[in-house]
C-alpha cells in the first residue's frame, strides 16, 4: 500500500452483518426443502429447544450483563477474582478398600498434583458395621474399609491435616466417620479449626440410592444436625451436610431434573438444620454440593451456573445472608454414559465434561478413571484422569479468566433455560411433600424412568451415539486386565485388622470402651461429638459407636430405590453374550451379506448394515459382489450364516431383489432374507418374493440385533 491508496473501510462497513432473516433465508435455501425446525433445531432431553444460532437480542430478557463475579446472585462466580485467587481443587476418589492399600495410593497421587483427598466409603462403613460384623462383599467394596482410630491412622499415616483437604462421603455415617476423622485429627494434636474439608452426611442420596435408611430419616437429620452444630463452632472449615446428585444422574435425570433434586434437597437439609436449632446461615455454610457432569458440554456449564443463582434464592427465601447464599461445588464426571467396551473413549469424554465443570466454576472436581466400569484403576489410569485436571489448570489457562462462559449469548440464554426449567421442576418437588416424599410416593422414580425410556431410545434408534457401542463397534479389541479385589480374603484380612487392633489396647481397655459408650449414652446433643471422639480415643470402633448412637433407632420403610445404571449396559449384554457363542463355537453369530453388483453399488449400505450388527457382536461376512442368484446361494450357504442381508442399489433392488429373495428361500428356507434400505411401494412384492424384514437408517438398531441374536440362539 502506498500513500495515494485510500485506506481500507472498516471491516463491518465492507461486510455488513446480515439479518436473522437473511441467514434463514440462506439456511432454508441449503436445506433444499428439508423442514428448517426438524434439521436445525434440536429438542434436549431437559426440554430445552436449541436453536442453530443465537442472537445478541436473547440478552435483552436476561440478566447476565448487569452481572459480576462475586456479586449479583453469583450467576458468574462466587469469588470476585474466581480462579485467580484460589484454583479449584483436584480432588480424585481412590476406590481401594484396604487402608494400607489407600495410603500408598494416596501419596503418589498427592505427589503428582492431586490437593484433596476425596475418600468413598465401602458399603460396611456406610452402614455403620465393623468388618468382622459385615458381609463377604460389603467389606472394602466401592471404597475405604474404616472401623477404627487405627485405621484412619494407616489410612493417612504421614499426610499433613493442615496441607490439604479431606472431604469424606459419609453416607449416614456421618457421626461417627466424623468422630473417627476428629479423633485422629486430636492424636495428632491438630486443631480442628485449621483443616479444611467436608464430611459428606447425605441421608436422603441414600435413600434414594439403596431404598432403605438404617434408622428413620427423622432420626439421622438429628444425627446430621448434631455433626453439623459441632462442625459451625469447632471446625468452621468443614462442611457436615452433602448433596450427592449421583443418585439422580445414574437413574437417567435430565441437567434439570438432577438440579431441581439437588436444591430440593438442599432446602430440605436447610429446614431440618434450622428446626434443630442452627442459624440459616450456619446451616446453609455447612451444606455442600456434589454434581455430576454430563456429555452436553454447554448444557453441564449452564447447569453448574444456574446452580449457584437458585441455591442463593434458595438461601434467601430462607433469610441467609448474601455470604450464606454461596454455594460450594463439588463435581463429579458422570458414569451415565460411560462404556466398558472401548474403555479408552471414555479418556475423551471425561476431558470434555471436566473442560464444562472448570468452565462452570466448580470449587473441586473428580474425573472418573477411564476404566472405573469395570475394574479398579492402577497407576495409570489414575494418572490420566488427575493430569487431565493438571492440564486443565496448568496449560490451558483457563484459570485466568473469571467466568469464561459469561457474555456469551447461547450459554447464557442456556443457563436462563435452565435455571427456569430447574426451579419449576424444584417447585414440582415440594408440591408433592419435598424430596423425601417425592422418593417415597414414587414421584421422582416414575419422571425420571420417563427420561431415561427416551434417552435409551434415543440410543437404540442411534439418534444419539455412544462411540464403540452403538457407532463403530470393535470387534477386535482385547478386554481390559482385570483388577478386582478378593472380597472374601479382603473381609478376612480386614477382620484380623480389627481383632489385632482390640488386642493391641491397654489391659483395661474394655472397661474404658464400656465406660466412654455410657458417657455417648448419657450425652446432650451438644456434647455428643465430643463424647464419641474420647470413645473412640479409648478404641470404640465404628460399629460400637453406631450401635450405642442408635441403641433405640428402628430402620425406615424401604421405597423403591432409583435404578443405577449406564446407557451401554444393554448393548453390552448384547455384546457379552456374542462373546460367549464366539467362546463356545470358535466364531461370532455370522450374518452374510448378500452384495449385489460392483462395489461402487453396494458399499454404501454394506458398509451401513455392517456397523448396524457389529454393534450386537455379529461377525458380518461381506463378500465381492454378486452377478447371479446362483453364486449368492452357493457363497451364503458355505458361509453356514442363518441371517443375509441384501446390499445394493434402490434400481438394483427394483431389478433384482425379488429373484435373489426367491433364490435364497428356495435353496435355504429358513434363512432370515433382510433388505438394506426401505422397500417402500415394492415393499409387498419383496415379501411376497421372500423378503423377512427391512433396515434402515430409523430402525431400532438395539431391537432388531436382539431379535436377530434371539433367532440363533445367542441370547
Amino acid at each position: 500500500m502506498n500513500k495515494h491508496t485510500p485506506p481500507p473501510k472498516k471491516l463491518l462497513e465492507a461486510f455488513p452483518a446480515a439479518t436473522p432473516k437473511q441467514w434463514r433465508e440462506a439456511a432454508e435455501k441449503l436445506l433444499k426443502g428439508a423442514p428448517y425446525d426438524k434439521v436445525m433445531t434440536r429438542q434436549t432431553p431437559e426440554g430445552i429447544r436449541l436453536e442453530p444460532i443465537f442472537w445478541k437480542d436473547v440478552l435483552e430478557t436476561l440478566p447476565a450483563t448487569a452481572t459480576r463475579p462475586g456479586f449479583d446472585g453469583y450467576l458468574r462466580g462466587t469469588k470476585a477474582a474466581g480462579y485467580n485467587s484460589a484454583l479449584w481443587e483436584i480432588a480424585q476418589e481412590l476406590p481401594y478398600g484396604s487402608p494400607h492399600e489407600f495410603n500408598r495410593a494416596a501419596h503418589a497421587d498427592l505427589m503428582n498434583g492431586q490437593n484433596a483427598l476425596n475418600i468413598i466409603f465401602d458399603i460396611a462403613t456406610l452402614k455403620g458395621l465393623d468388618p468382622d460384623s459385615a458381609q463377604v462383599g460389603e467389606v472394602g467394596a466401592c471404597g475405604l474399609s474404616l472401623a477404627c482410630l487405627k485405621d484412619i491412622q494407616v489410612a493417612f499415616r504421614d499426610l499433613l491435616p493442615d496441607a490439604i483437604s479431606f472431604h469424606l462421603r459419609s453416607g449416614c455415617s456421618g457421626l461417627a466417620v466424623g468422630s473417627i476423622f476428629f479423633a485422629w485429627l486430636q492424636a495428632q494434636d491438630v486443631e480442628p479449626k485449621n483443616v479444611k474439608g467436608s464430611l459428606g452426611m447425605d441421608p436422603m442420596a441414600v435413600q434414594a440410592a439403596a431404598g432403605q435408611l438404617p434408622a428413620k430419616l427423622s432420626t439421622l437429620l438429628d444425627e446430621q444436625a448434631i455433626l453439623a452444630a459441632y462442625c459451625a463452632k469447632a471446625a468452621p472449615q468443614i462442611k457436615a451436610v452433602g448433596v450427592s446428585t449421583l443418585p439422580y444422574h445414574q437413574a437417567g435425570a435430565s441437567a434439570v431434573e438432577e438440579l431441581g433434586s439437588a436444591l430440593a434437597s438442599g432446602a430440605a437439609y436447610l429446614r431440618a438444620l434450622t428446626e434443630r436449632g442452627l442459624s440459616v446461615d450456619d446451616a446453609a455454610q455447612q451444606i455442600r454440593f456434589s454434581f455430576a457432569i454430563g456429555p452436553n458440554f454447554f448444557m453441564e456449564i449452564a447447569k453448574l451456573r444456574a446452580a449457584r443463582v437458585l441455591w442463593a434464592q434458595v438461601v434467601a427465601a430462607f433469610g441467609g445472608s448474601k455470604d450464606a447464599q454461596k454455594i460450594t461445588v463439588h463435581a463429579r464426571t458422570g458414569l451415565y454414559n460411560k462404556t466398558q467396551k472401548d474403555p479408552y473413549v471414555n479418556m475423551l469424554r471425561t476431558t470434555t465434561e471436566a473442560m464444562s465443570g472448570v468452565i462452570g466454576g466448580v470449587d473441586s472436581l473428580c474425573v472418573g478413571n477411564f476404566d472405573e466400569t469395570t475394574r479398579l484403576p492402577d497407576t495409570f489410569s489414575r494418572r490420566i484422569s488427575r493430569n487431565a485436571q493438571v492440564i486443565l489448570q496448568e496449560e490451558c489457562e483457563m484459570t485466568g479468566v473469571v467466568d469464561p462462559a459469561g457474555g456469551s449469548w447461547a450459554v447464557e440464554w442456556l443457563t436462563g433455560q435452565v435455571s427456569e426449567k430447574s426451579w419449576a421442576f424444584f417447585q414440582q418437588i415440594e408440591t408433592q411433600g419435598g424430596i423425601a416424599a417425592a422418593l417415597q410416593n414414587g414421584f421422582l422414580f416414575d419422571t425420571l424412568a420417563k427420561t431415561a425410556a427416551g434417552m435409551n431410545q434415543q440410543l437404540n434408534q442411534r439418534r444419539i451415539s455412544l462411540v464403540g457401542t452403538n457407532v463403530y463397534p470393535n470387534l477386535e479389541e482385547a478386554p481390559l486386565e482385570q483388577h478386582l479385589p478378593d472380597y472374601a480374603e479382603l473381609r478376612h484380612t480386614r477382620a484380623q485388622e480389627i481383632a489385632r487392633a482390640r488386642l493391641e489396647l491397654d489391659e483395661d481397655a474394655d472397661t474404658k470402651v464400656m465406660a466412654a459408650l455410657g458417657q455417648i449414652l448419657d450425652a446432650a446433643p451438644t456434647s455428643l461429638v465430643t463424647a464419641m471422639i474420647a470413645a473412640i480415643g479409648c478404641g470404640a470402633t465404628l460399629g460400637e459407636i453406631t450401635r450405642t448412637v442408635r441403641a433405640l433407632a428402628e430402620p425406615d420403610a424401604a421405597i423403591q430405590p432409583l435404578p443405577a445404571t449406564r446407557l451401554a449396559a444393554n448393548y453390552e449384554a448384547l455384546r457379552a453374550a456374542a462373546a460367549s457363542y464366539k467362546a463356545q463355537h470358535g466364531h461370532g453369530p455370522k450374518l452374510f451379506l448378500c452384495n449385489l453388483g460392483p462395489l461402487r453399488r453396494h458399499k454404501a449400505r454394506a458398509d451401513f448394515t455392517k456397523g448396524f450388527f457389529q454393534t450386537g457382536g455379529f461377525e458380518v461376512l461381506s463378500p465381492a459382489g454378486f452377478e447371479t442368484p446362483e453364486a449368492a446361494v452357493a457363497a451364503l450357504a458355505e458361509s453356514g450364516a442363518a441371517i443375509t442381508v441384501v446390499c445394493g442399489t434402490d434400481a438394483d433392488y427394483a431389478a433384482q431383489f425379488a429373484t435373489y429373495a426367491s433364490a435364497i428361500k428356495h435353496a435355504l428356507p429358513h434363512t432370515r432374507v433382510v433388505l438394506a434400505g426401505l422397500p417402500g411401494e415394492h415393499e409387498a412384492n419383496y415379501r411376497a418374493a421372500g423378503m423377512d424384514d427391512y433396515i434402515f437408517v430409523k430402525s431400532n438398531n438395539y431391537t432388531v440385533n436382539r431379535q436377530a441374536l434371539e433367532l440363533l440362539g445367542v441370547l
